[in-house]
Formats: structure tokens, C-alpha cells, sequence
């Protein structure tokens, strides 16, 4: 199936790229990029709004791990203000004559980029070792950008703090207005040396990001803004309080001139909680790369889990459910790929539970998913997602679900006894019974595995490129909402 976008420049805006590191959200969001090269023969710039000066060999390592190819494009605003620090000069705020000087004595802290050369100086106050502020540095040493060191509050990026910027004699020459006056002013530097006479088609993959971004008004620019996450606080249902980080995205919503949600549910539930049916919404779900020929391979004993290990994935739930299970069968195992800040714990409560010898923990694998291949059923147990790629990898590899019927994402791909098996949020007993169901049962995972095959051909990247396309070809000709 070919796909075709309108014409346009596209980019995909995240916050930061990082082999590693903030899970799901990278993986989706590079998943994305390379489905646009696969499925509509675009190749997005990728926009990354950090200060880090090693994009070259994040590249590489991504590379390594089949998230881009030699074709994938990379701009970032640090190595961007390092090599054409004039874009920054626009919409600087003139300093006062005189610069009161620092008081007490500073502990500086210079960190060294991949090639061994200075980028950032750390500044802290030896007395207290409060970090005052970073000097962000050129090429040859020299400091390009100060900025204050933000604490206390999880809205970092709304903080209302000047930003320093040096000229080329190392001597401060005006401030910037804050982190959303920089990253606005980057966007306008990226799409003032972008080919001309179109469209400019920016995906914003964060949430920090789009807030910043939201307020650049031009002609040719649309905002379509993707969701990777629940919206909501504890107990995280559709009516729970927004959390916190979220409010202020919702005060911006309207103005973006798309938004996309990963489930239909989660779309129900922000219209039906603020009354409204927004025109600009759409359901594009993460998507499957490829669909697994069934496996011969399965192991019918064997469940797996894939994810961090930490509070909100509760694996502390599949570990007591498991329990459970291997007192009617003990030759069930459980294989566990991730690592994270609660292992020490898990690791432990295996121990307490007297299961070393059915329980492993084999740590964070690039090629974990490999795994779906041959495991009789996945174990989801998380407290809230934004929809849970493993689940479409899952289907992907014809492994049945059993899974906390959470938001979100279950629901939307789990068809209760048809490809696994949803189990009421937190019930432990109902999650162990469901894979006891399973597990041991050949007969049962090879129906289940079937129907997953038959799930995973709607959960195509074709699919979600057209949906895409669909999305790119209504805001191409409907006016900017800004």
C-alpha cells in the first residue's frame, strides 16, 4: 500500500532523543518518523530542543538498534545556536549598563562532549553546592548561552527566567525572554532555512514542546500535535483531576490545528469531559512495522512482561498474580525484560514468594520484543499508558494479552477472549486466574494467538500513515488557528 502525503516540509518536535531513555515515547516517536520514509517516501526532520552536542553519534547508536537509517535528518537547537548563534540576536532584550557581578565563591564543573572537546560549564554556589546556573559554550570554549538552574517546580519549561547570550568576544550582549521565547525563536530559524514555497508540517511529539511552540504564527506553518500519555491523576478514570502537567496543554488545545490521540477511548473521554466534538481531533494509533508469520515455537508455559521497572508499570501485581498460577501449574516461568529503580524491590519479592526458579530478570534488551515470538502470553499490568506499544508488538507476534483493563490502550486492542483477556484495574486474582486460563492451556493460546494475528492486520503502519496523510491533507487547506 503507497501513501501519499500532500506536499510539504515535515518535521517531527520532541523534546529530546536518547538512545535508552524515556522509554516508549522514543521508540514511538523514532517508529513514526521511519513509517513516514517506509509508507509516504517523506523524510521528516527530526527536532530535538535539548542541549546536547552529540546528535552525531546519538545517530549511530540508533542506527545500531533500527531506529533510523543513514538518511535520517537531525537538527538541535544547542548545535544549531553554536553554529549560526545569530538567530538567536532577533529577539534579544537589551541588558542593563552594568551586570552585578556574582557574590561568594562558584565551584565550576565543565563537561566534555563524545569528542572529548568543553561544551558546558556548571556553576554551583561552593557554600551551599546549590547549582546556579549552566553556561552552554561554543565550539572553541568560549560561553554562548547562560541559563538558570530551575528547580522546585515540574513545569521547568514555563519558568519565567531570562536567558544570557554572549557575543563573540565572550561578553554578554542581551537576554532571551525564557525557554519558550528560544525554542519559538529556533523553530523560526529552522523554517526560515527550510526549502521554500511550502507547506511546513511540524508533528510535536512533546508536551513541553508544543506549549512553547503554539504561539509562532505564520502562514505556512501547521502544528499537529500527537498525545502519548493519560491526561488524568490517580485513579486516572476519565472524570480524575487533570494532572498537573497537563492543565496548561489544555488551555492551548484549540490552537493547535490538529491533535491526535492514540485511542479512540482516550479522544471519547477528553470531549466528553470538556463537552465538547472537535473537528481537528484524530485517532492515529502507534503502529505495527510488520505482522509475524504464526509461531511453531511458542512455549506454552511461558509468560513475559516488557518495561521499566518502576511503580507504574506494577509488576509487583504480575509477580503475586503469578504466584497464583504456579500453584496450579509450576512449570510456569516468567521472563521479565527491563530494568529501572524498583528491581532491587522485585527481585525481592521473588525471594519472598518462593519463586527463583520459575522468575527472571533479564534486564533492558534492544531486541526484547523478539521474545512475542515464542512466549504463550504477554503480562500488562501497568496503572495508567498512553495506549502500550508492547501490546501492538504483542499482536504483531501472534502472543495473546492478558492484561488490567486500564487507560489506555487495553480496550482499544484487547477483544476479551478473542486475542487475551481483560482483567478489572488492580484485581490481582482476576489477573492471576486469567493466566492460569492460558498458560499450560495449547489449545487456548493457539486460538488466542490467532485472533491476534487477525487484530494486528487493522494495526498496520499503512493504515496509521493513511490516517495520517488524512490529517496533513484537512489542515493543508484549512486556515492556521493561531
Amino acid at each position: 500500500m503507497t501513501v501519499r502525503f500532500p506536499e510539504a516540509n515535515y518535521f517531527i518536535a520532541g523534546s529530546r532523543l536518547r538512545p535508552g531513555m524515556d522509554g516508549g515515547y522514543t521508540v514511538s516517536s523514532l517508529r513514526r518518523a521511519m513509517q513516514f520514509q517506509d509508507h509516504a517516501g517523506v523524510n521528516p526532520v527530526l527536532l530535538t530542543f535539548d542541549f546536547w552536542p552529540d546528535y552525531a553519534q546519538v545517530k549511530r547508536d540508533f542506527i545500531n538498534i533500527g531506529l533510523m537509517t543513514q538518511h535520517t535528518v537531525i537538527r538541535n537547537l544547542f548545535q544549531d545556536a553554536r553554529d549560526t548563534p545569530q538567530f538567536l540576536h532577533s529577539a534579544l532584550v537589551k541588558l542593563a549598563e552594568e551586570i552585578t557581578p556574582p557574590r561568594g565563591e562558584r565551584v565550576e564543573t565543565t563537561d566534555v562532549d563524545f569528542y572529548g572537546r568543553p561544551w558546558r560549564t556548571i556553576v554551583a554556589d561552593a557554600a551551599t553546592g546549590r547549582t546556579l546556573h549552566t553556561d552552554f559554550l561554543t565550539h572553541d570554549g568560549r560561553p554562548l548561552l547562560r541559563i538558570p538552574y530551575v528547580t522546585g517546580r515540574p513545569d521547568w519549561h514555563r519558568a519565567p527566567i531570562s536567558i544570557m547570550v554572549f557575543g563573540d568576544d565572550g561578553e554578554p550582549i542581551g537576554t532571551i525572554d525564557g525557554f519558550g521565547s528560544l525554542y519559538r525563536l529556533w523553530l523560526e530559524h529552522v523554517l526560515d532555512t527550510s526549502p521554500g514555497g511550502r507547506c511546513n508540517m511540524v508533528v510535536c511529539e512533546s508536551r513541553q514542546v508544543g506549549e512553547m511552540l503554539v504561539d509562532v504564527s505564520r502562514d505556512d506553518l501547521r502544528i499537529i500535535h500527537t498525545v502519548h500519555s493519560t491526561h488524568t491523576a490517580a485513579p486516572y478514570r476519565w472524570d480524575s483531576p487533570l494532572d498537573t502537567l497537563w492543565a496548561s496543554w489544555f488551555e492551548v488545545m484549540h490552537r493547535f490545528d490538529a491533535v491526535v490521540w492514540l485511542t479512540q477511548r482516550q479522544r471519547e473521554d477528553v470531549e466528553r469531559r470538556f463537552g465538547l466534538h472537535d473537528e481537528t481531533f484524530a485517532v492515529v494509533p502507534h503502529a505495527l512495522d510488520q505482522v509475524q508469520m504464526p509461531s511453531e515455537r511458542r512455549d506454552p508455559d511461558l509468560a513475559v512482561m516488557i518495561g521499566r521497572l518502576a511503580t507504574l508499570k506494577r509488576v509487583d501485581h504480575a509477580l503475586r498474580a503469578f504466584r497464583l498460577v504456579l500453584n496450579a501449574n509450576p512449570s510456569a516461568r516468567l521472563d521479565i525484560y527491563g530494568d529501572g529503580p524498583d528491581e532491587t524491590r522485585l527481585r525481592a519479592l521473588v525471594e519472598e514468594l518462593g519463586m527463583r526458579g520459575s522468575v527472571r530478570f533479564l534486564g533492558h534488551r534492544a531486541n526484547a520484543a523478539d521474545c512475542l515470538a515464542r512466549a504463550a502470553v504477554l503480562v500488562f499490568a501497568s496503572t495508567y499508558e498512553g495506549q502500550g506499544l508492547v501490546l501492538v508488538e504483542a499482536l504483531a507476534h501472534g502472543c495473546p494479552v492478558v492484561s488490567y483493563d486500564v487507560n489506555y490502550g487495553p480496550s482499544d486492542i484487547v477483544s476479551n477472549g478473542e486475542n487475551g483477556l481483560l482483567v478489572s484495574n488492580g484485581d490481582i486474582a482476576g489477573l492471576g486466574a486469567a493466566l492460569s486460563s492460558v498458560l499450560g492451556n495449547k489449545e487456548t493460546i493457539a486460538a488466542l494467538s490467532a485472533g491476534a494475528l487477525m487484530t494486528a492486520e487493522g494495526w498496520t503502519a499503512e493504515h496509521s500513515m493513511a490516517s495520517m496523510a488524512n490529517v496533513f491533507e484537512r489542515v493543508l487547506h484549512a486556515p492556521p488557528r493561531r
